[in-house]
């Protein structure tokens, strides 16, 4: 999957996958077809968004509106779509994340004060994978000891932890879709190691 980039004046950010990547189906497909689809979400911006603890409430608000998506204030949940997501990072700390369009940041920094809101643009530092399919849970399962189990982790759920033993962010966006974030320089890694983790179950590259 290819994210559009509406915006000529932009250089377009090259993938840290682009040159592993092989379209496809593989492994041990079924005939009820591939339990895995996997691509890469590229280009992403993801801003890292930190509010002043004293002025959180009226300052998220405002950046709420102006943004159109809610930032979640429950630990290890997400708001929004492919558009515009938000997911809890921390105390008085999201991760934005949308297709590579207008300077996200700057559009927030015209609005509001340094003092009030510190921005740290992830975009060029991250890679994202989606998993989705009947069998990603299972794949999930054998690189993490989170319980990934539908009753403990839904829909709009995030977490942070270590997966295939390199530092990520999952983010479920389905029942059976996921987004993972990455340190751009483990993202072949991770990629490798994803593809040897889905084999048994059959996938497909998008």
């Amino acid at each position: 999957m290819t994210e559009g980039n509406t915006n000529k004046n932009f250089l377009r950010r090259q993938s840290a996958l682009a040159h592993v990547i092989n379209y496809g189906q593989f492994g041990n497909v079924s005939l009820n077809g591939p339990g895995l689809f996997i691509c890469e979400r590229h280009p992403l911006t993801i801003l890292q968004l930190e509010t002043a603890k004293s002025k959180n409430p009226q300052t998220l608000a405002e950046i709420s509106n102006l943004l159109n998506v809610e930032f979640p204030q429950t630990n290890n949940t997400c708001h929004g779509d492919d558009e515009r997501r938000s997911l809890w990072l921390g105390p008085n700390r999201w991760l934005i994340v949308e297709p590579e369009r207008d300077c996200l940041q700057t559009l927030i920094k015209t609005k509001f004060s340094s003092s009030d809101v510190f921005l740290t643009d992830l975009s060029h530092g991250r890679s994202t994978v989606r998993l989705k399919g009947r069998e990603a849970r299972e794949v999930l399962m054998k690189g993490s000891g989170v319980d990934w189990h539908l009753n403990s982790f839904g829909t709009d759920h995030c977490v942070h932890t270590k997966l295939f033993d390199l530092a990520a962010t999952v983010d479920c966006r389905d029942i059976d879709v996921f987004d993972i974030y990455i340190a751009r320089g483990f993202a072949e890694d991770f990629w490798d190691i994803l593809l040897d983790s889905a084999e048994e179950f059959g996938y497909q590259v998008d």
